[in-house]
């Protein structure tokens, strides 16, 4: 629903741009057709630029998450029994209220049209259909269909009209009027939509005069005709008629010179409105995170992480990643002879793969000690090509992996801490793990000088302990009193020199009481236990002037909406204006008229 909001505002906002051009630049100009067609193309632009979009890809270097939004604790709030008045949905119910009565009143038309084209039996003439009616109602044409009572007129005013009809029915007006009748139901909220109704009406018959004017011989007897018509004010919708309230207009164009043919190049005035509004509302600005790549024998690669065993992982989790790798990435993943310890951690496993592009290895571990990690790299060339390749322990790949390491991964003991921090080399596994020796690869698997370092961002994930409650923090060997939200977002990443986690019979023994939840001890590369302040200083700063600037723009907005209602509504007095002065020119005339036959009565009768 907000997406059709949004449409119907920029259509609406198209509409008002055609109408003003055509107001202000070309309503005085005698290019009848060229006007037409100018109408027309502001109706089917309004409908069809707010569905095209210019993407504009703005490349972003991505920022990992200090602190997983799954970690947050969540608390449930009661909701109040307020009422409050949906102005959305209260407006698009209205939209919809006011879609409904004018389509109720276009079809009301619709069924009057044919009442009386079917009323009486039309005779044909050439390509056009005449029916001659009793009504008291004003000519009209719709398609090749003709109507009017001839025994309101003489023949040379009959033949006036006629002409003027087959204007309407030659060039096909009757679409025209159609056309905006559906965009005044769709679009009949935005006041210009029912000023472009009159322009474009009021242009068909500026057209319509013009022609018939052409093939008549005697224009003076073809303006008397209309103004004759205008006592015949019974109109029927849907159609041409030949009588239109702005007489006076309609005059004033008949006998208006030609305008010039340099006075075309205002037509393209239109061009740069519209690319202003391209650049201004139909610019779509996507976000993509940089590849992180290095070179390697000058070519171009990619490295991802797509798979971590650790001694936590369970069975169930390695039958899990076994299939993802599988549906993800092609791998097949061969797991066997899984040994485990009195704690369940794995102390043995044989490890099997390869893929479709025919790389394949074999990594097998039996030892007593827990086993360490074993990470999986997918790398990708320049060329599209793809390899796999694995390395555990201290073996870490070169180049920044954008994704983390997760040291515990076992889904059934929350008192694990998930953690990822490394410098080039520096050993992954926490300084009071048992000491495990590093595993030498099979024949198969990739050698060891070829395997690439990782150097990955530093950064605290922490999970809660069973009891629910958090670890502690030290910093420098001092007890900080902080949470982890606030050591996230104001301890600076690249000022740690060392991070340790201790949890367990080793962290009580260290820490004491402070230790049964676990520690988290930090060693900064200056020294300071202080938390730095300026960047959340700085970041509430740019949300204000963020804030500021959406204000400013929104009272612009507003502001111009404001002058644009007072525009239309000084355009609506003066159109109303010009009605009463019409019906009083028309008064005058049917005076004059009056006179005239009083007079060639008076002088009959002498």
């Amino acid at each position: 629903m907000e997406t059709l909001y949004i449409y119907l505002l920029k259509a609406s906002g198209l509409i008002a741009l055609f109408y003003l051009a055509y107001y202000f630049l070309l309503r005085k100009e005698t290019f009848f057709t060229v006007n037409r067609f100018f109408l027309l193309a502001g109706l089917g632009t309004a409908v069809v630029l707010p569905l095209f979009y210019i993407t504009k890809i703005v490349w972003v270097t991505p920022t990992p998450l200090t602190f997983p939004i799954s970690e947050l604790p969540m608390q449930e709030v009661a909701p109040e029994e307020t009422f409050e008045i949906n102005w959305y949905l209260s407006a698009i119910a209205i939209y919809i209220v006011g879609s409904a009565l004018f389509f109720i009143k276009f079809g009301m038309d619709y069924w009057s049209l044919n009442r009386v084209l079917y009323k009486t039996k039309a005779q044909q003439q050439a390509d056009f259909k005449l029916i001659d009616v009793q009504e008291k109602i004003a000519p009209f044409s719709y398609f090749n269909t003709i109507v009017f009572n001839s025994s309101l007129y003489s023949p040379s005013e009959l033949q006036s009209i006629l002409e003027h009809e087959k204007v309407h029915s030659e060039q096909h007006h009757t679409i025209d009027v159609l056309i905006i009748r559906f965009f005044s139901i769709v679009f009949w909220f935005n006041p210009f939509i029912w000023l472009y109704q009159r322009a474009l009406l009021q242009n068909l018959e500026f057209i319509a005069d013009n022609e018939a004017t052409k093939r008549l011989d005697d224009k003076k007897t073809y303006q008397m005709a209309l103004l004759k018509i205008t006592t015949h004010e019974n109109c029927v919708a849907l159609t041409n008629h030949f009588y239109q309230s702005l007489i006076k207009k309609r005059i004033v164009m008949l006998n208006k010179n030609q305008s010039k043919k340099w006075n075309s190049w205002k037509y393209a005035l239109i061009l740069p409105a519209l690319i202003a509004f391209v650049f201004i509302f139909q610019i779509k600005v996507l976000a993509q995170e940089k590849t992180v790549t290095h070179t390697t024998s000058s070519k171009t690669t990619t490295e991802d992480i797509i798979l971590v065993i650790d001694k936590n992982t369970s069975d169930a989790k390695l039958k899990q990643e076994a299939q993802l790798l599988k549906d993800q990435h092609g791998i097949n993943l061969k797991i066997s002879k899984v040994k485990r310890n009195a704690n369940q951690e794995i102390t043995g496993i044989k490890v099997q793969f390869d893929d479709k592009n025919g790389n394949k290895g074999t990594n097998q571990v039996d030892s007593d000690s827990p086993i360490s990690p074993i990470t999986f790299i997918k790398s990708t060339d320049s060329k599209g090509k793809s390899s796999i390749g694995f390395y555990t322990g201290k073996a870490n790949p070169k180049g920044k992996i954008n994704k983390r390491i997760v040291l515990n991964s076992s889904d059934d003991e929350e008192s694990n801490f998930a953690f990822s921090f490394s410098d080039d080399e520096e050993d992954l596994t926490p300084p009071d793990a048992p000491s495990v020796p590093d595993v030498e690869d099979t024949p198969d698997a990739p050698d060891a000088p070829n395997v690439p370092k990782v150097q990955i961002q530093k950064r605290v994930i922490v999970t809660r302990s069973k009891n629910g409650e958090k670890p502690i923090v030290y910093i420098n060997g001092k007890k900080v009193d902080v949470n982890m939200e606030e050591l996230n977002s104001k301890l600076d990443p690249n000022s740690i020199e060392r991070m340790d986690v201790y949890k367990g019979d080793i962290s009580i023994e260290k820490y004491g009481d402070d230790g049964k939840n676990g520690v988290i001890a930090i060693t900064t590369k200056d020294g300071r236990t202080e938390v730095n302040v300026n960047k959340i200083i700085k970041r509430a700063q740019a949300d204000v002037e963020r804030s500021l600037n959406d204000r400013e723009n929104m009272q612009t907005e507003m502001e111009r909406a404001r002058k644009e209602i007072e525009l239309s509504k000084i355009e609506m007095q003066k159109a109303k204006a010009e009605i009463e002065k019409a019906k009083q020119e028309i008064l005058n005339a049917k005076k004059e008229i009056e006179k005239a036959k009083a007079e060639s009565q008076k002088k009959q009768k002498i």
